[in-house]
């Protein structure tokens, strides 16, 4: 399973080598495996890339995430059908009821808030901690009471205090949850691909005007990981700095314990994914969700 998230910053060439990813800086190259890579961010639009490369690294279903001046990102490019039955997937997405996914969609705002929950905890912001408890208790299948919206303002206002709003460009929290939710997005619209699955078919979200319906609807457990991980390296900070992108991406290569084995984040939601696809095609019953509780953080491999 790759597992490598590769960050280029500099002004480079990057092209094909012997199914390496080469990386030459004019002073020196850097190979990598195409095999260790599942994704690769270029953020430096003076960056030159070859076709021959683009297109083997669709064959490798190796998702490609481009950023604009202002270094965040802009673009997503992924294989476009590497699947080899694809129909086939996306039939059981089109053919299930709307009871599977109401009550789907139950369980992923069950462990979004409970995640919630416990990064308020780990932060020592408990006061709030009952009003989430309630909110757990009274999600319904499809979520029509909209608990998620109550929960998510009682949540930021506990974070951030209640002047906060998700929309302001000029709190610098909101610079980190944007940048990070946007890699964790394209990851797994990445593996969405990768497992035949529309991302257009939603779960919950069904934007006729939003190609992501489904990865927004997976990622949303996800997402207090990143809130967690984007307070914690930018609280007491000013500016939102190269440093804070880089442990943005890197992110994805945290340590958490999944399904009682240690892992690469990365490799997690690939599982969540991978056995979402199953659930689609009834070969399980459940998903196991990821929980902040099992997050192990920058862990080293012993």
């Amino acid at each position: 399973m790759a597992f490598r998230v590769v960050l280029i910053e500099s002004e480079c060439s990057v092209h094909l080598k012997l199914n390496n990813l080469l990386i030459d800086k004019g002073e020196g190259e850097i190979w990598i495996p195409l095999d260790d890579i599942s994704m690769i961010v270029l953020d430096n639009l003076k960056i030159e890339v070859t076709v021959r490369l683009m297109s083997t690294l669709a064959e490798h279903n190796i998702g490609v995430v481009i950023c604009n001046m202002d270094h965040l990102p802009i673009g997503f490019y992924s294989s476009y059908d590497n699947h080899s039955r694809v129909s086939k997937c996306i039939g059981y997405q089109i053919n299930k009821a709307q009871e599977f996914y109401d009550a789907f969609w139950k369980a992923i705002v069950y462990q979004k808030i409970s995640n919630q929950k416990q990064v308020l905890e780990i932060l020592g912001k408990s006061e709030n901690i009952d009003k989430l408890e309630k909110l757990v208790s009274e999600i319904n299948d499809g979520d029509k009471t909209n608990r998620e919206a109550h929960a998510a303002k009682v949540y930021f206002n506990s974070l951030m205090g209640t002047t906060f709003s998700r929309g302001n460009e000029d709190i610098l929290l909101n610079s980190g949850l944007d940048y990070g939710y946007t890699i964790i997005r394209a990851y797994i619209a990445r593996l969405c691909v990768g497992y035949g699955l529309n991302s257009q078919l939603g779960i919950h979200h069904k934007n006729e005007f939003n190609r992501f319906n489904l990865i927004d609807d997976l990622m949303e457990p996800i997402r207090p990981f990143i809130d967690l991980y984007a307070y914690k390296i930018l609280d007491g900070e000013k500016y939102f700095k190269v440093d804070h992108r880089r442990k943005l991406v890197n992110f994805l290569n945290h340590k958490v314990l999944y399904m009682d084995k240690k892992m690469f984040i990365s490799n997690m939601i690939e599982e969540y994914v991978a056995q979402y696809a199953a659930m689609l095609a009834e070969k399980r019953d459940t998903v196991v969700f990821p929980q902040i509780i099992n997050y192990l953080g920058e862990e080293d491999d012993n």
